[in-house]
């Protein structure tokens, strides 16, 4: 890339002269020197795609280089014994991905799988097509390159529950060292604290956004006995640790394989389609995989595993494409079938409902004037500091219960503050693929006020969605059914209902009574037959516009095989098959009360440390 100013376009070309031309260029210089600084390629694995054979062999091999997928191929090459190649849909990431607050830019790129879910007549109402878009990374990196960077774990009772379901030794005390393990924490603030790891390549930090907004959201929270916390809890607020290095995005691949860029023992494939995985159907094992790299079809062997970390919604769409799934849905699709589980079920996801606007009077932050943007960019193309760096208010989370019947959650509320005509918010629309009068509605009142939207999102929910084969073509995007509110009872939309009235309790309050806050109403058009503000209509609005906050999970259920859903055991291996495992947040039995990121590096550690105590126990019977 060129870096210097060859080919800028100079309007007052005879001014730049003398000193003050000289140190005009040398800052000009500065800022593109800077720019080149992110997106960089040779800080991850070289791609040795183009330098690999049909029919090329490997100690295992490793399907996906996300947030997963990553700590798995880094543990396993940095072991030293083994040869590992890891195959990767996407390319590197961009210099956008590397900038914090440009996150919602990456959406619809070739850095995003484009997903959307099949249209239904339960939820995704008020969207275009009926269809809630589902932003996955097909980058290195994966999600962990597009994702709002928040590191939460979840809490003890999440993974209480995956041991109490027939899965030893992933309770809590049993998956901490491996959040530990991937951790370097640095936050002066929590320098006492003992909850996080410092000594792992994944750098987390924390900004405090320091606004009369956020002081109004902690003040209101404080009167339903709702703390101010330093660091994550079960319940309460807090400024969230983030995956973010000195203003710097801190994706999975940059983390776990950087460290491990140089080692030939690790070979890196990007551009790389996974078709199938090879099973050899007497034994029952899984051998290779078929893959498409730059339009061409090969075959690549493993003496020993075959790792898929290809996600939520990629593991099960290739597990099925391998004769591995549902009996009746594989022969629909004219696939062989090589194991009938009930791969694709389960599927869970944090739905939010985010359109929930109010309207701030101006003493919610500082005014910003027309230049400050420049200034903002200015401030992170020198030093990496300043709003460019950050997430706004977004790092800002609350944990509350609805219901007050329990010391743990089940709403997770976050927060987007937008300045007057702010540029994000047309981003936003974009990104949400509302029905064009619902974004119209939005961006029009934005453009009168300064506006904070809730997101309450369902941490637990009792619905369930599948992912189910378009067709038996490994190019063609899967079937997405979100399963969104469809639970017999009905309780994850009352919880949704109940969630939206504490909003407007805390919007009661004298915190949000100084900012003149109120609800406004975006005029939802399937919803306007119910009165604005009635329980119905906050049902239809949650139908209509409830969507995802990112999160898949579950379609690869980890459950003992006397669970009829389950896919993988305890160990993370295929039930029915050898030599298989499926590493990724697909294999939550239960979605975890918080972002999903933390979690899925945890699986992947303690994934890949199962795969090592495995190997080194039949070394040892040798």
């Amino acid at each position: 890339m060129n870096c210097g100013v060859q080919g800028l376009e100079i309007p007052c070309p005879s001014n730049i002269n003398g000193i003050s031309g000289n140190l005009f260029l040398a800052l000009i210089n500065t800022l593109f020197a800077s720019q080149c600084l992110l997106g960089r390629k040779d800080i991850y694995p070289s791609d040795s795609g183009d330098k690999l054979s049909d029919n090329d062999e490997f100690d295992f091999i490793v399907i996906g280089a996300g947030s997963a997928g990553s700590v798995v191929a880094s543990r396993l090459s940095e072991d030293g014994r083994y040869n590992v190649l890891l195959l990767e849909a996407g390319g590197y990431p961009s210099a956008t991905s590397d900038i914090p607050s440009l996150l919602f830019s990456l959406q619809g790129t070739e850095e995003d799988w484009q997903f959307e879910t099949a249209p239904t007549d339960s939820s995704c109402l008020g969207m275009k097509n009926g269809a809630c878009n589902w932003p996955r990374g097909k980058v290195l990196g994966g999600t962990s390159s597009i994702n709002v960077n928040l590191y939460i774990r979840g809490n003890k009772r999440d993974y209480d529950r995956w041991s109490e379901l027939g899965n030893d030794d992933w309770n809590y005390d049993n998956v901490l060292p491996y959040f530990k393990m991937s951790e370097k924490l640095n936050v002066p603030d929590l320098h006492d604290s003992d909850k996080y790891g410092r000594m792992g390549p994944l750098t987390l930090s924390r900004y405090i956004y320091d606004e009369p907004i956020r002081t109004a959201i902690l003040q209101s929270a404080k009167e339903f006995g709702y703390p101010s916390l330093e660091e994550e809890e079960p319940l309460g607020f807090f400024d969230a640790v983030m995956t973010i290095e000195d203003g710097v995005r801190v994706n999975s691949a940059k983390a776990f394989l950087g460290g491990n860029k140089d080692m030939e023992n690790l070979v890196l494939a990007t551009n790389a389609h996974v078709n199938r995985i090879l099973i050899n159907k007497e034994t029952k094992a899984a051998t290779g995989v078929e893959a498409q790299i730059r339009g061409k079809k090969m075959t690549f062997r493993a003496t020993k595993e075959v790792i898929l970390s290809a996600g939520a919604i990629g593991s099960p769409q290739i597990l099925m494409l391998s004769g591995i799934g549902p009996k009746d849905h594989l022969e629909k699709m004219g696939i062989e079938v090589v194991q009938d589980l009930k791969v694709g079920e389960n599927l869970q996801d944090h739905m939010i409902y985010g359109s929930l606007y109010t309207k701030v009077n101006t003493f919610a932050s500082r005014t910003m004037k027309p230049h400050d943007l420049i200034d903002e960019f200015y401030k992170y193309f020198m030093y990496r500091q300043g709003a460019v760096a950050q997430v706004r208010l977004t790092n800002l989370q609350g944990f509350i219960n609805t219901k007050n019947n329990s010391q743990y959650p089940n709403i997770q509320l976050m927060f987007v503050y937008n300045e007057q005509n702010d540029v994000l918010i047309t981003e936003l629309m974009k990104c949400a693929n509302f029905e064009d009068e619902v974004s119209r509605n939005i961006l029009h009142y934005n453009e009168r006020f300064k506006t904070l939207a809730f997101f309450p999102t369902l941490l637990n929910p009792k619905s369930r969605g599948k992912i189910l084969l378009r067709s038996a073509d490994p190019l063609d995007k899967p079937l997405i059914y979100s399963g969104y509110v469809t639970d017999e009872k009905g309780e994850d939309i009352e919880t949704m209902l109940e969630a939206i009235r504490f909003i407007e309790k805390m919007i009661g309050t004298e915190a949000f009574r100084r900012l003149d806050a109120e609800i406004l109403d975006i005029q939802i058009p399937k919803c306007k037959k119910f009165d604005f503000d009635s329980d119905d209509y906050w049902k239809c609005a949650v139908r209509n516009l409830g969507t995802t906050l990112y999160h898949p999970a579950g379609t690869c259920k980890m459950g003992p095989k006397s669970d009829p859903g389950a896919v993988v055991n305890s160990r993370l291996q295929v039930h029915g098959l050898k030599k298989l495992r499926v590493i990724d947040a697909s294999i939550m039995p239960l979605i975890t009360s918080g972002n999903t990121n933390a979690p899925t590096i945890m699986i992947g550690q303690k994934g890949a440390q199962m795969i090592l105590d495995d190997h080194d126990i039949k070394h040892e019977e040798l």
